[in-house]
């Protein structure tokens, strides 16, 4: 049970603040009863539940929101589309088939998770800012469908006097009912943003080449949580027509898409519940600042939000957290600043020099750890090659434009090999590994893999085929933790992501942690992972690889950046873990020393060909490589 408790204070006031708020809105008829019979004359009781009904169902539609931006880092700006065909489902079911009010809300998550689809499948063609343009225009163009079709959906009038029996009118049952209804929604996509399905989102939010590195169809599950939103922002949208019986062409327009932003920023993007804070004080803030600057509010408001955003950037739940360090700051300068503590200098010197030397007995303690971890093994020789024929790349080539990237490259990579590939820069080493693991399409030539053609297929494809790669500019998920990355990894790889049930992060927990302390990342293992240092960032690359049963590993300049001790240690890693795993080793680099101690099997490439290949003895006393790598072959040219 602990597990899901916070760990910081921080973390227990922002749970606080949560279950106030979520108490307040529970109590709230409660509240407004009390308060109407402390004052019979005031008519504000009523008025009270029906801005906690709009509160609760616009924290709904943030929530719903939050699914794409705050866990998978998507920025729609259709949602307030799917709002609105929600509430348009609702009022027209009921006004046009005279249905109950109840069964169109049942069908709203189902007409416009089936927008949402179909939509996403256009919207999804672009990326990034291109996305967020297609989903504008998405969002308009449903806005003009249903201000022009006066026939079906009223026109610019829109929707009125829904028929809502009036057992469920009233304010406060009706207030209930949405409460039960956002309740149900709200455990659903929790747990969804606790399942396998949900680790991946976050995978993708955090490094969507990493993701598909890792068999992760990143267009796949953007189009599922996009789908997923849709249907959620459509039970908010079938609320609101309850509550305020109508549906107009205003709630589509482009503009109304600032409202789900503002509130989830309001609330902040890092705790599921935050948008729902946003909507409550979203919802006190129009109705205060409404009656105080009638034409201002949204002058007021904008500023309101900058404030948040540049001061609190994880919204108001994060305050409290700002508030514990502050305070922490203040006391910290409170004592140093004592009278009492008169030999602060030299108090302060020997504590700068008790923390330099637990410094460095950390460091020497992590030297003496590796040095100590099965020498022999870093001794070892790999088994040797079987013979047979891992990878295979036929007359490879591709071009940009009139540069030849990568012209006609044959290579054959034996299972059990270690193999380098060296050239100067501007070679087309990473152009090649780009092309056989899929982030490239070739102009042509063949790639094969396992006796398998794995020609232009795309990078989680390859990755699912036992291919696993390094980057070049270290690649992981940095906010996730240490074991995150690599159990997110494992659940990607194994097909386990499509799940929407379960809970991610118990799932080869014991699995990851034995990895972690295979590669001596053991004890960092619920460390950030982008806090580790590049060496160890290094190590949990190779990890990951490991973690996804790769049986061809590709580096790319594994040692890249790296002190002289650091490259020894990393290298002497690859070699311990290739001979543990019996890997196959592909790798590409420009320090000499690691290649000529690595590799069995050089291949040189210069200008997009290969030049040479052969063992390294042979590389070393070729004649045209010696050329290259001094600069004397153009100059012969």
């Amino acid at each position: 049970m602990s597990r899901f408790l916070p760990a910081t204070r921080a973390g227990w006031v922002r749970l606080g603040l949560v279950a106030a708020s979520s108490l307040v809105l529970l109590l709230l008829p409660l509240l407004a009863s009390l308060h109407e019979w402390i004052d019979p004359d005031n008519a504000s009781a009523r008025y009270d539940v029906i801005l906690g009904t709009e509160a609760v169902v616009l924290g709904l539609w943030a929530v719903s929101f939050n699914l794409m931006l705050g866990y998978t880092g998507m920025v729609s700006f259709a949602h307030a589309a799917y709002y609105g065909v929600g509430a348009y489902t609702v009022a027209l079911y009921n006004t046009r088939f005279h249905g109950h009010i109840l069964v169109g809300l049942a069908l709203a998550p189902l007409i416009t998770g089936a927008f949402g689809l179909v939509t996403g499948l256009v919207a999804l063609r672009a990326a990034r800012l291109y996305f967020s343009l297609l989903t504008l225009a998405i969002s308009q163009l449903l806005f003009v469908i249903a201000f022009e079709w006066y026939d079906f959906t009223g026109g610019d009038n829109g929707v009125h006097n829904l028929q809502i029996p009036d057992d469920i009118l009233q304010p406060r049952t009706l207030y209930y009912i949405t409460v039960a209804v956002v309740a149900g929604c709200l455990a659903l996509m929790y747990g969804l943003i606790r399942s396998p399905l949900g680790a991946a989102l976050m995978a993708i939010r955090e490094n969507r080449q990493r993701a598909s590195s890792v068999g992760l169809n990143v267009k796949a599950y953007e189009l599922a949580v996009f789908t997923i939103a849709a249907a959620f922002a459509g039970v908010a949208g079938g609320l609101y027509a309850m509550y305020d019986q109508q549906a107009f062409p205003l709630l589509l327009y482009w503009s109304a898409n600032a409202q789900p932003i503002v509130i989830t920023l309001l609330g902040g993007t890092g705790t599921f519940l935050g948008p729902v804070v946003g909507a409550v004080i979203f919802t006190w803030m129009s109705v205060s600042i409404g009656r105080s600057f009638p034409y201002q509010f949204d002058i007021v408001l904008g500023a309101i939000v900058l404030a948040v955003v540049l001061i609190a950037p994880g919204g108001f739940v994060s305050i409290p957290e700002i508030f514990i360090r502050l305070r922490a700051r203040f006391r910290t300068a409170e004592r140093i600043s004592r009278p009492e503590l008169a030999g602060l200098g030299g108090a302060a010197s020997s504590r700068g020099e008790s923390a330099g030397d637990a410094i460095a007995a950390l460091d020497v303690a992590r030297v003496v750890a590796v040095e100590a971890a099965s020498p022999e093994v870093f001794q070892a020789e790999p088994p040797p090659s079987d013979g047979q024929v891992l990878l295979k790349l036929d007359q490879l080539s591709r071009y940009f434009g009139g540069l030849r990237a990568v012209d006609g490259v044959s290579l054959e990579v034996r299972r059990g090999d270690l193999h380098a590939i060296i050239g100067p820069n501007g070679a087309g080493k990473s152009t090649l590994f780009n092309l056989v693991t899929g982030r490239l399409k070739p102009n042509a030539g063949r790639v094969w893999f396992d006796g398998k053609d794995i020609t232009g297929k795309a990078a989680h494809a390859v990755a699912r085929a036992g291919i696993g790669r390094a980057f070049q500019i270290t690649n992981i998920f940095p906010k996730l933790s240490v074991r995150q990355n690599l159990q997110y990894s494992m659940l990607a790889f194994r097909g386990i992501t499509v799940r929407p049930w379960g809970i991610a992060d118990r799932i080869f927990r014991q699995e990851a942690l034995d990895l972690l302390e295979s590669v001596g990342l053991g004890k960092y293992a619920d460390l950030p992972a982008g806090q580790l240092s590049h060496g160890d960032q290094r190590a949990l690359e190779l990890a990951i690889s490991i973690a996804l049963g790769s049986k061809l590993l590709l580096l790319d300049e594994p040692t890249a950046g790296m002190s002289p001790y650091e490259t020894q240690k990393a290298m002497e890693l690859v070699r311990r873990v290739v001979t543990e795993k019996k890997l196959t080793l592909l790798f590409c680099e420009h320090d000499m020393d690691v290649v000529f101690g690595t590799a069995r099997r050089v291949t040189v490439m210069h200008l997009g060909e290969v030049l040479a290949e052969g063992s390294p003895a042979e590389i070393r006393s070729n004649p045209d490589v010696r050329r290259v790598y001094l600069g004397e072959l153009e100059e012969t040219a």
